[in-house]
């Protein structure tokens, strides 16, 4: 299957984001981000949604591409952070097991596996409902919104997260929405421009509070989850429009290159998930007082390293969720 540059490009900016709203302590960031960044992969797994996939497939799919991965680095970071956490603080366990009792208590180094095991249960239980009647999923789908808001806090204390899920399903329908009106925009640029401007429209004035999914919080009621999929379809619609500028021009080649490298870096992008809260951990417990934007360039760069380095290893399948890259092929 051909993977599309414009929307890897845009999985790079959110984990981008992800990693930014965890590691720059400025007060901008957290309209900027958190108004979207963790919404936008529920609503990319909404938007590239296979309606005739059976649930055992599905089943075999994200345990591949989220489980295993999951459960790597978890005993990879613990190899590391046990120890060195035994030596300074006495509560190794407790952020050791943190994640799979209590989601909301994923702390560093574990802090964005809440997500992973989140977005696991979202995309099964979408899978389970998908073949009732579209106006009872929507059912489900706006009920578990309304309980985003009402006991967001509890869903986000269940085990691996996994309550979660529900509100966060509004996102992925939303995404199957986006995807059905994406033939019908016939000036994608200037369609996700205008998105994207009235959303900041509404982030800066306040009338669209940020999320914290984690947390359980969703924002202003309504407001805030149509914000955030509008960002990311909008951010959908400028990249493709981008790309496919660049695809019709004299700069072709330079479309390929930035095509490939967007889909190198989305490819390694999960391990970046995962690992840079350790990196952050180690900066932030071990090193001198630094820059903040050094603190972001390292969190960022070194857990991307290591996800690029690991797709050339027949360990990526279990450290990135894709099969390995052979310099014969770049598909997966």
């Amino acid at each position: 299957m051909t993977r599309s540059g414009a929307i890897d490009a845009v999985r790079v900016l959110g984990v981008a984001a992800v990693v930014a709203g965890h590691s720059l302590a400025l007060p901008l960031i957290r309209p900027l981000v958190y108004s979207w960044h963790v919404p936008l992969f529920f609503f990319l797994a909404g938007y590239f949604w296979s309606t005739q996939r059976p649930l055992g497939v599905e089943l075999r799919a994200r345990t591949r591409t989220l489980a295993r991965p999951y459960v790597s680095w978890w005993l990879l970071i613990a190899v590391v952070f046990v120890p060195l956490d035994a030596t300074r603080e006495t509560t190794t366990f407790a952020r050791l097991l943190g994640p799979l009792f209590n989601g909301e208590n994923s702390a560093m180094p574990y802090t964005t596996f809440w997500f992973v095991s989140a977005l696991f249960s979202a995309v099964l239980l979408l899978r389970i409902i998908w073949g009732l009647p579209r106006v009872l999923v929507w059912t489900i789908a706006i009920g578990g919104s309304l309980c985003g808001y009402l006991v967001g806090g509890t869903l986000a204390q269940t085990p691996l997260a996994i309550g979660t899920a529900l509100p966060c399903l509004i996102f992925m329908m939303l995404g199957t929405v986006a995807h059905a009106l994406r033939p019908r925009i016939l000036k994608p640029g200037l369609t996700g421009f205008v998105l994207l401007l009235a959303c900041t429209a509404l982030v800066a004035t306040g009338i669209s509070a940020p999320l914290d999914l984690k947390q359980g919080n969703y924002g202003t009621p309504g407001v805030s989850v149509l914000t955030a999929s509008a960002i990311s379809f909008g951010l959908v619609l400028v990249a493709e429009s981008l790309f496919a500028r660049l695809a019709a021009s004299h700069c072709s080649s330079l479309h390929v290159r930035l095509s490939a490298g967007a889909t190198r870096l989305a490819y390694a992008g999960f391990a970046v998930v995962l690992l840079h809260p350790l990196v952050l951990w180690l900066l932030l417990r071990f090193a001198p007082p630094l820059p903040n934007w050094f603190v972001f360039v390292v969190t960022l760069t070194i857990p991307w390293l290591i996800g690029a380095a690991a797709l050339l290893t027949p360990a990526s399948p279990w450290l990135t969720g894709v099969s390995r890259i052979t310099r014969s092929s770049d598909e997966v």
